[in-house]
């Protein structure tokens, strides 16, 4: 009878265990996707005030948006996502350059006004 209370607790303890080691990879990856999330905000953001002040074309907003193409580099390297701050979403296929839209305006980056 003692044998078969023990080797219950045994199974409850190891069944514990495994459930509290398979949560935190998730929440480390919650957490690592909202950091990533921040930073390309925040590159996105100082990339689109390199355009206002200096214009599509200058030195400053190439740098700005190299920075962003880090940025997401770097994301996709730790996450294996990437993040849209134009449409809000999380994107699994290593594809920026072709989906994001670099000429929201549609003026053609045309610096010309």
């Amino acid at each position: 009878m003692k044998t078969l209370k023990f080797t219950g607790a045994v199974a409850a303890f190891a069944v514990g265990t495994a459930l509290l080691l398979a949560a935190p990879p998730k929440a480390v990856a919650d957490d690592g996707r909202s950091r990533c999330q921040q930073r390309v905000e925040k590159a996105e953001d100082h990339y689109r005030h390199e355009i206002r002040e200096h214009g599509k074309h200058s030195q400053k907003a190439e740098e700005a948006k190299a920075k962003l193409n880090e940025t997401w580099n770097r994301c996709w390297e730790e996450t294996h996502a990437w993040y849209d701050p134009n449409r809000h979403e999380w994107r699994t296929e290593h594809d920026w350059d072709h989906h994001y839209d670099w000429d929201r305006d549609h003026d053609r980056d045309d610096d010309r006004r």
